[in-house]
């Protein structure tokens, strides 16, 4: 029987993660879908990877001229929960301070989705998804085929709507399926899909799986970041081997630094096997 990638590849994986506590979940894609995984339909906790989400489903009702994505937002910090009335958005909790700086300034959609992709704003990111609606995103991933992987049902910060137990997931399997649909353009135009890769491109938090790659690998990115929950998904394109997307989701009680280091160690791992298998 011929030997395949996943027979290198996830032993690799497996003796880095096999003695530690916690969740992981890995998957390899290529652009055409999933090659290799592990655990990769185990829910996480979203933290900011679901704005991958929320930038699709922009530019989505952008293509479909829908009034509410074509218009700019008044920057606030106060927004509706799902339980009823109103919550204030917290400046300590974000990365965002020049967003932050412009409260009660219009400022346009795509500005916005910027800040949100690339230093991760959650000010920007709820600006965006109170704008185009909750239920755009989702019928957005109901399209995309992902709505059982991914999910957002409330905004960053409702504290109350969580403690309901409304919570944004996402899944290992979801957010690979969604960098692969971004990059070969499955669900927005090719324009559309090119602008969503070149913001995750100037991704700024470089700390997770960017870390594991040779210099100068070009790759983009989305991390996403709570206490006990670190995630990162990546679309890399080696210079001597095709395009591939690796999204990491990790539930653990271990420290962030070592689990930066973890995710950089896979993403290292991935690399070295994806590129000697196609050498």
């Amino acid at each position: 029987m011929a030997v395949t990638l996943a027979d290198t590849l996830r032993p690799r994986w497996d003796a880095e993660l096999a003695s530690l506590p916690g969740t992981f979940s890995v998957v390899l894609s290529g652009l055409a879908g999933p090659l290799v995984a592990r655990d990769e339909h185990a829910s996480h906790y979203a933290a900011s990877t679901i704005k991958v989400a929320v930038l699709a489903a922009l530019l989505d009702a952008r293509a479909r001229g829908e009034r509410t994505a074509l218009s700019a937002a008044l920057v606030h910090a106060r927004f509706p929960s799902r339980t009823g009335g109103r919550f204030e958005l917290s400046q300590t909790d974000d990365q965002d301070d020049a967003t932050w700086a412009r409260l009660g300034e219009q400022v346009e959609l795509l500005e916005l989705a910027e800040a949100m992709i690339t230093v991760s704003s959650n000010i920007a990111t709820n600006l965006i998804a109170e704008r185009i609606g909750l239920a755009a995103v989702a019928n957005f991933l109901t399209r995309a085929d992902l709505a059982t992987e991914l999910s957002l049902q409330r905004l960053i910060g409702d504290a109350e709507a969580e403690a309901s137990g409304l919570t944004n997931s996402v899944t290992a399997a979801g957010l690979a399926a969604l960098f692969a649909g971004l990059a070969n353009h499955a669900w927005l135009s090719a324009d559309d899909a090119a602008l969503a890769v070149s913001m995750l491109a100037r991704q700024t938090h470089l700390d997770a799986l960017p870390a594991g790659l040779p210099p100068a690998v070009w790759s983009a990115s989305k991390g996403g970041w709570v206490p006990g929950v670190r995630h990162d998904v990546a679309l890399v394109r080696p210079a001597t081997a095709p395009p591939y997307v690796l999204a990491v989701c990790t539930t653990s009680p271990m420290a962030d630094d070592a689990v930066l280091a973890l995710l950089a160690q896979l993403s290292a791992v991935t690399y070295q096997e994806w590129t000697r298998w196609h050498a």
